[in-house]
């Protein structure tokens, strides 16, 4: 058995740990260790940006699937995660987006999480931009996290745009400015044909120093504690060698909204029920640890295209090989691109703020799960911004290798519904503006078969079929100002000393757009809470 010690524990390296860590060993000055699951991010699709697909089917993803999922007809639900360095930001789309204020301002008085207002949470955001084009009160150009135009715009996707505004969407050129509202290219954490992932940006300019330790294909296990102070955690190298990190000062969960709750239950803290199934002693109960899972679901309405191409083809044959000689030799073309590269985000209730987010692309999804279609598409993906749906997390067993029990309710609620509804039509009125009408054929989903009118037998069925995650997972240790929450508003495990956790998991609502961001300002802001503590 090994055993280290250090002041900082960081137990996951994805777009959270890498700021934490990153930030912790540069102004501390005191020991810290990143300790990921999976290896580094030394996997080529990660770093260029069209071939974000390619890595999400190799080793560095993995997906938790759900038990039968009664709201999708008993269909079990995947939700892919980054299981390498960077996590997340290294294996998804590069979409650069932050949320509404009022998000924040509802964590701030509707969940009683002070300090995490949207006056308090922005000049983070700023701080951590690098923005290549705007420079105002929204934005910041001297941070670490490098953020673009996408680059080339594609085509269909002008005339997605177009057509929106034709529809009566307003045109936007900053989704994260005075207001969210509008069609447009969305900005990216990618340049020069570079993903820009938290790993890229915040890691790795720290890893030359002598305080900042990095352990990839190490398995967190458990946390040990004395009393119900957290002192060390167990974990398990690949060859099955034991390794016990102690931890001076802190241990802080950046494992995401699966294993961060999974570890905390394995290590004692959660809803009783749980822990005495599996023999786990209970050191602290916490009823909602694993509960409140949320996250943003989607259905993409697809046509054919006709006269024009979109991406299919592009990554085989001659066209493969053109693109790779254009990237490889002047980092130019369609592999800097993220693909997805332009959106919406619309009020479909007229509730005063944008409630549906569209994902634009020139590209036939698969079925839940699956790869692409093999045609040529266009693609406009409606998506709730505000699910009201729920799910839940527990354990299978006490063993640290399995995944946690997952029940998903991905579309429980009518409301959720209701979205999807409008969302679809709103996408299907779309198609029919110029000039993307010129272009597009026969409707690939929903389909002819299936009527979208009010009323309609067939649409909520064909909804239910293709249903999908954004890949925004969220809530499964939600702080708050209550007793029973997870985390209190510094995001101190409740009920535990010395403990933390400070990822996607600690929001107690989900924002209204990508997590990737907010994540990452959400770890800043616990490097700011330890570093005023010392």
């Amino acid at each position: 058995m090994i055993e280290s010690t250090y002041d900082y524990v960081v137990v996951g390296g994805g777009a959270a740990g890498c700021v934490l860590a990153g930030r912790l060993a540069a102004s501390s000055g005191k020991t810290v260790v990143l300790v990921e699951r999976g290896r580094s991010d030394s996997n080529r699709w990660i770093h260029i940006p069209a071939t974000f697909f390619k890595a999400l089917q190799s080793q560095d993803a993995e997906a938790i699937l759900s038990e039968a999922d009664p709201s999708l007809d008993g269909a079990h639900y995947p939700v892919p995660q980054g299981r390498v360095l960077g996590g997340g930001s290294s294996v998804n789309g590069m979409i650069y987006m932050r949320g509404q204020p009022q998000d924040y301002d509802d964590w701030a008085t509707r969940y009683g999480c002070k300090g995490w207002s949207y006056k308090d949470v922005l000049p983070v955001f700023i701080k951590q931009e690098n923005n290549q084009r705007l420079t105002n009160e929204f934005h910041g150009n001297d941070g670490k996290l490098c953020v673009a135009d996408p680059t080339p715009a594609h085509p269909v996707s002008q005339a997605v745009i177009e057509a929106a505004v034709n529809a009566g969407i307003s045109p936007s050129n900053d989704f994260n400015g005075a207001s969210q509202e509008g069609v447009g290219w969305y900005q990216v954490t990618a340049l020069d044909g570079q993903r820009q992932s938290s790993a890229h940006c915040f890691l790795k300019p720290e890893l030359h120093r002598a305080n900042l330790t990095l352990e990839t294909n190490l398995l967190a296990e458990r946390i040990r504690f004395k009393d119900k102070r957290a002192v060390s955690l167990e974990a398990r190298h690949d060859d099955g060698s034991e390794h016990v990190i102690h931890a001076r000062s802190e241990i802080i969960l950046t494992a995401g909204s699966f294993q961060s709750p999974k570890l905390l239950m394995l290590s004692g803290v959660g809803p009783k029920d749980q822990l005495s199934k599996h023999g786990i002693k209970l050191i602290s109960e916490s009823p909602n640890v694993g509960r409140n899972y949320q996250d943003h679901v989607g259905t993409p309405v697809t046509r054919e295209l006709k006269g024009v191409n979109g991406l299919y083809g592009a990554d085989k044959g001659f066209q493969a090989l053109k693109h790779g000689i254009s990237y490889f030799a002047a980092r130019r073309g369609l592999l800097t691109s993220n693909l997805l590269d332009a959106g919406a985000c619309v009020d479909t209730s007229g509730g005063g703020r944008p409630d549906v987010q569209f994902n634009i692309a020139p590209f036939a999804p698969g079925a839940p799960g699956s790869p692409p279609m093999s045609c040529h598409a266009v693609q406009i993906h409606p998506m709730t911004m505000r699910p009201t749906s729920r799910s839940r997390l527990g354990l299978k067993s006490s063993k640290a290798s399995d995944a946690p029990f997952f029940e998903s309710k991905a579309l429980d609620t009518g409301a959720d519904f209701d979205t999807l509804r409008r969302g679809v039509r709103i996408a299907q009125e779309i198609f029919t503006q110029s000039p993307l009408r010129e272009i597009v054929g026969d409707e690939i989903w929903p389909g002819a078969n299936v009527s979208t009118m009010h009323g309609s037998n067939t649409f909520d069925e064909a909804i239910r079929a293709q249903a999908r995650t954004i890949f925004h997972p969220a809530g499964t240790c939600a702080m708050g100002g209550q007793a029973d929450s997870v985390l209190d508003p510094e995001l101190r495990v409740r009920g535990a000393e010395n403990l933390r956790v400070a990822d996607c998991s600690v929001m107690p609502a989900l924002i209204s757009g990508n997590t990737n961001a907010p994540t990452m300002m959400i770890a800043d802001r616990c490097a700011t809470f330890i570093l005023n503590e010392e």
